[in-house]
């Protein structure tokens, strides 16, 4: 393939790293430096109150090597809470369950309630991203029930009522898997709003579905039942585009092909037609594939040439500038001798900047 032709590639986890967007798990997290105060402090109360600030602010790479330099000098539980954060948002899902096991195997006296809280809702979020659902759902509800009484009621509720329902409804479902032997190269075009479009079979009946890196798996009713997706009632809720609450349906799709790459046990957030369809835009979304099959993809190149390529064999490179805020990509740029992080939303149709980097650089 011809490098020059590519405008992306993403790799999501060999950095060892509704419509409903997802919504970030840090933003409903509490907030690590107000945590400090009530945690037992080390020699150097200011250097763990910086890196939790760094921590606090999503700082992830300068944090990495802050961490390294520093380690000695700090407590040991401070070290694994700070790299099992790391972890999680480098997508090193079974690195960062393994140091979360260590840390509440020898430290758990040392973790407030507060970060308890976070370290299991952590927990939830690697085991949700490789899709064993019901001890996602279990971490998830230890976090909730035994520590929730410590962060703020709102982020708990919010989680509980979109994250917690839904990975309760998912809990017997068997692993997703993908096959695939050789690179794959998938056709897309780019629709009215400029979202990348992708067809996706279930065999006898295809669709196009949007491919969005900013969302989750996400069907119409109507396109769930045309594809035999089977449908089952959940308890799980979001807040759709007027600020209201939607009751959300659980699909799981037995099998699935997107182009010749084929999917077993794929689940989907299940939506009412209605919410999907934009009569006055003559637009109607079918359905959406998000994060929880890209992840699987493990290496992605979106070209030029309206194709995306998924490479069977992903190459590990040297570079790493890619970190998940949940699920959403976020990319790290050198702009203007300025290291800036940008969200990579391909459901995006234009590219927006803060008012203060505007302002800033005059863009």
């Amino acid at each position: 393939m011809n490098v020059s032709n590519c405008v992306l590639i993403l790799t999501i986890l060999l950095f060892g790293t509704c419509i409903a967007k997802s919504n970030s798990l840090v933003d409903v997290q509490p907030k690590h430096t107000k945590e400090l105060r009530i945690v037992h402090a080390s020699d150097d109360p200011l250097l763990e109150l910086r890196l939790l600030q760094m921590l606090d602010k999503k700082d992830f790479f300068r944090l990495e090597t802050l961490l390294q330099e520093k380690k000695a000098e700090l407590p040991r539980y401070i070290v694994l809470y700070i790299e099992a954060n790391l972890q999680n948002a480098f997508n090193q899902t079974e690195q960062s369950l393994q140091t979360i096991d260590k840390l509440l195997r020898n430290y758990s006296k040392s973790l407030n309630d507060a970060l308890l809280y976070r370290i299991f809702v952590i927990k939830y979020d690697n085991l949700f991203n490789q899709y064993h659902y019901k001890k996602a759902a279990e971490a998830l509800k230890i976090a909730i029930d035994k520590y929730g009484h410590a962060v703020d009621s709102v982020g708990v509720a919010m989680l509980r009522e979109e994250n917690y329902n839904f990975v309760k409804s998912l809990k017997e479902f068997p692993v997703q898997k993908m096959h695939i032997t050789t690179d794959v190269s998938i056709p897309v075009s780019l629709n009215q709003y400029n979202h990348i479009i992708i067809n996706v079979s279930s065999g006898e009946q295809s669709e196009n579905f949007i491919f969005d890196t900013g969302a989750s798996n996400v069907v119409s009713e109507g396109t769930a039942r045309r594809l035999g997706i089977r449908i089952l009632d959940s308890e799980a809720s979001t807040v759709g585009a007027v600020d209201k609450k939607v009751q959300l349906k659980v699909g799981l799709a037995d099998k699935l092909w997107i182009g010749d790459l084929m999917f077993e046990n794929v689940a989907f957030k299940v939506m009412p037609d209605e919410l999907l369809s934009f009569p006055e835009a003559n637009y109607v979304i079918h359905g959406i594939i998000g994060f929880p099959i890209m992840n699987q993809m493990k290496e992605i190149e979106i070209c030029k040439n309206k194709n995306i390529t998924v490479v069977a064999h992903p190459r590990k490179g040297n570079s790493r500038n890619l970190f998940l805020d949940n699920t959403m990509p976020i990319i790290q740029f050198e702009a203007n001798s300025d290291t800036v992080l940008f969200i990579m939303d391909t459901g995006a149709n234009t590219t927006k900047f803060s008012a203060n980097y505007f302002a800033a650089h005059n863009v």
